[in-house]
């Protein structure tokens, strides 16, 4: 009598596991391909703000810059000093409240501003000039180097700023290299 042995795998079921896998391994790819996707998107739209100084033709600026690659909207901005916190206070703001009557020096002459408030929208590689002293106000050195001692050792100001898919950034000048992001 003749044993006829039977093979341990079919044919028809080793193809069936080998199509599960390949669907389950197609699957995985579709998901991790996706992921990188949304991060370049993400990524397409990142602003950057940063807070500085700058001396353009010889005019002294306090400037907010995005040099990312996406609008940021401004969500606060805000300047602490002396313990206090001046909440969603624009810098030329502050600069007439509260500068302006603790130094006799500094004064309103010759000093120009852009206005940075809740809910403005900062383009891509856009500058916004704070303030800006121009070289032609009296005593220009003088107030330079006023203004520059509030604005590098006096006073933090803090801008929160969010990109269009909601991510929410913040930068303190002086004092932190760069943008953090916060939630």
């Amino acid at each position: 009598m003749a044993i006829k042995l039977k093979p341990k795998i079919q044919v028809e079921t080793l193809f069936t596991w080998v199509a599960f896998f390949v669907s389950v391994c197609t699957l995985f790819l579709f998901f991790y391909q996706t992921s990188l996707m949304k991060k370049q998107q993400y990524a397409s739209v990142l602003p950057y703000i940063s807070i500085g100084n700058t001396q353009v033709n010889n005019d002294y600026s306090f400037v907010l810059n995005n040099n990312g690659i996406g609008p940021a909207f401004i969500d606060e901005i805000n300047i602490h000093y002396n313990d206090t916190i001046y909440r969603n206070t624009d810098v030329y703001d502050f600069y007439s409240r509260v500068i302006t009557k603790n130094d006799t020096v500094l004064n309103h002459k010759k000093i120009t501003h852009s206005t940075v408030r809740k809910g403005m929208l900062v383009p891509e590689r856009e500058a916004i000039y704070m303030l800006k002293l121009g070289r032609a106000a009296d005593n220009f050195e003088e107030k330079h180097m006023r203004l520059r001692e509030w604005l590098n050792n006096n006073i933090k100001v803090e801008v929160k700023y969010s990109s269009v898919y909601k991510e929410k950034w913040r930068v303190i000048y002086p004092g932190f290299d760069g943008p953090e992001k916060i939630e």
